[in-house]
């Protein structure tokens, strides 16, 4: 038995117990059933779960939810093209999102992986971005997903010039 401050009162029978929570205009709540004795508290259960209510709230509004953003490459993607795409998936990253590219390769595109990789990697520079994995050819279509450029890499590049 644990009264409402958290103080162990010891074993009681269970009429006990109930005439000291209905003293003191509180519940009283099985916590442990399964244990021998069961382990019983003193407290005052509508605030209990209003609480607990609060907090499940609270937890979910700090909670953010990311979307996955695909954006679409085409093989023969002219410059303009890919800096408008580049912005539109830094928007997408900077509001919280993931970001997936994929490239999708017909015909007899699917011979020229090498250049549409060089594409992919195009992408990547003009974003200002970098991706998780090398970019990786499943079926005829050709996905990676984005991530920040790491400070020393961009570093380096920059002391390289």
């Amino acid at each position: 038995m644990i009264d409402e401050e958290g103080t162990n009162l010891g074993q009681m029978s269970r009429d006990q117990a109930l005439m000291l929570a209905k003293s003191k205009d509180l519940d009283l709540v099985e916590i442990n059933p399964t244990n021998r004795p069961p382990i019983c508290k003193i407290m005052d259960h509508g605030k209990f779960k209003y609480d607990l209510a609060k907090k499940e709230k609270d937890n979910r509004s700090k909670q953010k939810n990311h979307e996955l953003k695909e954006l679409r490459l085409t093989f023969k993607i002219s410059d303009h093209d890919i800096s408008y795409k580049a912005k539109q998936a830094r928007e997408f990253f900077d509001s919280g999102n993931q970001v997936k590219v994929s490239m999708r390769l017909r015909g007899r595109e699917n011979a020229f992986v090498p250049q549409a990789i060089e594409v992919f990697k195009k992408f990547a520079d003009v974003a200002g971005l970098d991706y998780e994995k090398t970019p990786q050819k499943l079926g005829n279509t050709i996905n990676a997903n984005l991530t920040i450029v790491k400070k020393q890499d961009s570093e380096e590049k920059e002391a390289s010039k």
